[in-house]
C-alpha cells in the first residue's frame, strides 16, 4: 500500500473520529430518541402511593432528545416538547429507572416560561403532571440557566397512584431550545 494512500485514509477516519465526537458533545443525532448528553441529574420521587417508588434517581449522563415545536410554529397554545431518559434508582431497586416527556410554553421573550405538563414513566407505569390548582408551578423552567427545577411537583397515574417529583435537570441545548421555539408574539 502506498503511503500516500494510507495518509488519506487515516484523514478519513481521523474526520470521521472527529464528527462524531461534535456530535456527541452537542447531543446530536435523532431527536426521536434521547442522546447521550453528558449531563448529570438527579431527581427525587417522594410521597408515593408505592413507597418503593421513593428515593433518589441519578444519572452521569441523562438522555435528552432535541426541543420541538408541538404545534404549526404559530404563537398560540402550542408548546415547546422534549424528552429524557437515563434516570436510575440510586439506592435500593436499582432497576428502577425513570424518563419523561417536558412540555413548556413558548418563551414569548421571557427566560421562564410555564410549564405546560406532561409526565414521568418509571418502570411501566406513566405518572401524568396534575394541572389542578396550581401544580405546575411547582416547576420552574429557566432558559437563561437551561435548567427545569422541580419542588413536589404532583403526578398522578390512571389508577389514582400518585409521586411527588423534585430536583432540577438541564434542557436540551440552547440552539435545539431556539431553533424549535423561541417564538415571539406578531
Amino acid at each position: 500500500m502506498s503511503k500516500i494512500h494510507w495518509t488519506k485514509r487515516k484523514f478519513f477516519y481521523a474526520a470521521v473520529f472527529g464528527a462524531t465526537l461534535a456530535l456527541a458533545a452537542c447531543g446530536g443525532g435523532n431527536d426521536d430518541d434521547p442522546e447521550p448528553s453528558g449531563n448529570i441529574g438527579i431527581l427525587s420521587i417522594s410521597n408515593a402511593t408505592d413507597t418503593t417508588l421513593n428515593g433518589w434517581y441519578g444519572s452521569g449522563n441523562v438522555g435528552l432528545t432535541g426541543v420541538k415545536d408541538t404545534g404549526d410554529g404559530k404563537v398560540g397554545p402550542d408548546e415547546c416538547a422534549f424528552n429524557f431518559d437515563n434516570f436510575s434508582k440510586l439506592v435500593g431497586d436499582r432497576t428502577l429507572a425513570m424518563s419523561g416527556d417536558i412540555r413548556y410554553a413558548y418563551s414569548n421573550g421571557s427566560s421562564t416560561p410555564p410549564l405546560n405538563g406532561d409526565h414521568i414513566k418509571i418502570r411501566d407505569t406513566t405518572f401524568n403532571f396534575v394541572k389542578d390548582g396550581g401544580n405546575l408551578g411547582k416547576a420552574k423552567v429557566n432558559l437563561t440557566t437551561g435548567t427545569i427545577t422541580f419542588s413536589n411537583l404532583l403526578a398522578k397515574d390512571g389508577s389514582n397512584n400518585s409521586v411527588e417529583l423534585s430536583g432540577t435537570i438541564n434542557l436540551p441545548d440552547e440552539k435545539s431550545r431556539d431553533d424549535a421555539c423561541n417564538k415571539t408574539a406578531k
